[in-house]
């Protein structure tokens, strides 16, 4: 009987340990922060960061920052595609990016953003 109640306790013991372990990792799920391009998918195609760099002759380093007032910005003159987007975030209903009054729904996993728009599919890592 006192073996059986030393597994129980050490067993509630991990338990919460584990509880905790994940608590203080927990912190804050907020997405804010900076998350460059990893990744992009267009018309069938899809290049990482150093094929898109070789491809435009130049350092592509594109960046999207989420930021503590709930603001983002996108560079997006590296790509030619226009200068740069500027708007909100929000995680109301999972991330989403509102420019002009137009909103767009962006996967968000862990410190990975995934753009989807008009078939092109931007990947972003946190860091």
């Amino acid at each position: 009987m006192k073996h059986t109640m030393k597994k129980h306790v050490l067993a509630l013991l991990l338990a919460l340990a584990m509880v905790v372990s994940l608590a203080a990792c927990g912190g804050g799920s907020s997405p804010e922060g900076t998350y460059h391009l990893t990744k992009m998918e267009m018309e069938g195609m899809s290049l990482d960061i150093a094929q898109l760099t070789e491809a435009a002759g130049v350092d592509v380093d594109i960046a999207l920052n989420l930021n503590a007032d709930k603001t983002f910005s996108l560079d997006m003159s590296a790509l030619g595609m226009g200068e740069s987007l500027a708007g909100t975030w929000s995680t109301d209903n999972g991330l989403t990016l509102t420019v002009d009054g137009e909103s767009v729904p962006v996967k968000l996993n862990g410190s990975t953003i995934v753009l989807e728009e008009d078939g092109t599919s931007m990947t972003f890592e946190k860091g």
